[in-house]
């Protein structure tokens, strides 16, 4: 199976970053790179787990072959110690643990190295006693077999976090200190809010998962936190336990508590900010303070099946509640101000919900081609901070937002989504594309993409 056709299998929409553990997944962290302009990671482990005191032979000949193939140097980064694992989106561990090496020296990075939406792919070899070993950790699926072989290439999906839990210890630590006296910290039913109070100018009210703030980001904080906190700006932070999409009844008796209290009403701007899960809920809690603005970077509308049958993501929370007050959030958000959604109109999930947001109040932004997470592509062509400050501000228009995307152009991966589109169906228009860009720069799978027409 080529590296290619591995990552087809993995249907995987966005990978920001793409983990090799000992150096045997040199092809597929090349097949990465091109398809999803990931960070790519180099893991020196030995075959016991542990961290040679001495970089290994590979790393430098590695690192020098892969910028020689094009791929940025500022992408690419080493890890030679225990501090330096963290959850990545993708793992490889080819030719490694369950195949020439033993399985148990796996479990550091299993314990460091996953988050929610994590895959690994990895060889397992018959007799080395890998899928007992992985089903502790989650689900596995085979890929490919070796013919005539033993050695099973196959998926590793980790076992979702738990959801319902009471508190994480660590996170009610840092919470309680970031609210200090005059703000508070609640918590109930795996979910919490956190209020730090700024100006009465401003409230930002942000919605995020807590496993990606405790394990995705090394300050451990909200969604936004250090945006809104330069800003001057309050923040209160809704923080979910899981993917919960925060249809639990205690959330939403926060809000209500918080609305009949007249906590939203301290504030002369209220501003509701989420993505994806988090814009789902930025829109749909918006209606507990009628007249505030929303930010919603591609958000889902609802995961009610009756309404979108066409959704097949998130099965996590197929089986929530979404009726009620806050339930679609493409309804409830029409007592919004204003709501400003950021999408890409060739994700078609992505553009089925965002069609149903059909109400007069609703500022919709395309960004072509920059796919679900596109808030990390506009943070790679460095406009996402003087878009969200407009649209959290209230002064982003449609005319600003367009001019400022027109950096796109240089965007590698832009440019190699929409080469690669248009090869398609347009050979011709996309030699004349390939060309432009590259009089321009270097972009090796452009190169190689006008190589093969």
């Amino acid at each position: 199976m080529s590296p290619e056709a591995l990552l087809d299998r993995l249907d995987l929409r966005e990978v920001a970053t793409f983990a090799d553990l000992g150096g045997g997944s040199r092809d597929l962290a090349l097949a990465a790179y091109r398809r999803w302009d990931c960070d790519i990671v180099l893991v020196d482990l030995d075959r016991k787990g542990q961290f040679p005191e001495g970089e290994s032979g590979w790393l430098a000949a590695r690192r020098a072959d892969l910028i020689g193939q094009g791929v940025d140097p500022a992408r690419l980064h080493v890890v030679r110690s225990v501090k330096g694992l963290r959850p990545w989106d993708l793992i490889a561990n080819q030719g490694a643990y369950g195949d020439r090496w033993k399985i148990k020296h796996l479990a550091p990075v299993l314990a460091h190295c996953l988050h929610a939406d994590s895959r690994m792919v990895l060889d397992i070899r018959k007799g080395s006693g890998g899928f007992p070993f992985l089903k502790a950790f989650g689900a596995t699926e085979i890929l490919a077999e070796d013919e005539g072989g033993d050695l099973r290439r196959v998926l590793f999906t980790p076992n979702p976090p738990a959801q319902g839990q009471e508190h994480d210890p660590e996170w009610t630590k840092i919470a309680t200190q970031l609210a200090g006296t005059e703000g508070f910290f609640r918590e109930k039913n795996g979910h919490s809010f956190l209020f730090v109070p700024r100006s009465p100018d401003v409230l930002v009210v942000t919605f995020d998962n807590l496993d990606i703030a405790m394990n995705k980001r090394a300050e451990r904080r909200p969604w936004g936190f250090e945006f809104i906190e330069k800003q001057g700006w309050s923040m209160l932070g809704a923080m979910a336990g899981g993917w919960t999409w925060y249809r639990e009844p205690s959330v939403w008796a926060e809000f209500d508590r918080l609305r009949d209290e007249g906590f939203f009403a301290r504030f002369g701007r209220v501003v509701f900010y989420g993505a994806s899960m988090g814009g789902y809920a930025a829109a749909a809690f918006s209606a507990a303070c009628p007249g505030a603005d929303v930010v919603a970077i591609s958000p889902q509308s609802t995961l009610d099946r009756g309404l979108v049958p066409w959704e097949t993501r998130y099965k996590t929370a197929w089986d929530r509640d979404f009726s009620g007050p806050y339930g679609d959030a493409a309804q409830v958000s029409g007592a919004a101000r204003r709501v400003t959604i950021l999408y890409d109109p060739y994700e078609p999930l992505d553009a089925g919900h965002v069609a149903r947001f059909t109400q007069p109040n609703v500022l919709k932004l395309r960004a072509p081609l920059m796919g679900h997470r596109l808030g990390s592509s506009l943070h790679q062509m460095g406009i996402l901070t003087p878009t969200i400050l407009g649209a959290l501000d209230g002064t982003l228009t449609g005319e600003e937002f367009y001019r400022r995307l027109r950096a796109r152009r240089d965007f590698p991966r832009y440019q190699r989504e929409l080469f690669e589109r248009t090869a398609r169906k347009h050979p011709e228009l996309a030699r004349r594309l390939g060309r432009w860009v590259l009089a321009r720069g270097e972009n090796r799978a452009i190169r190689q993409g006008l190589a093969a027409l």
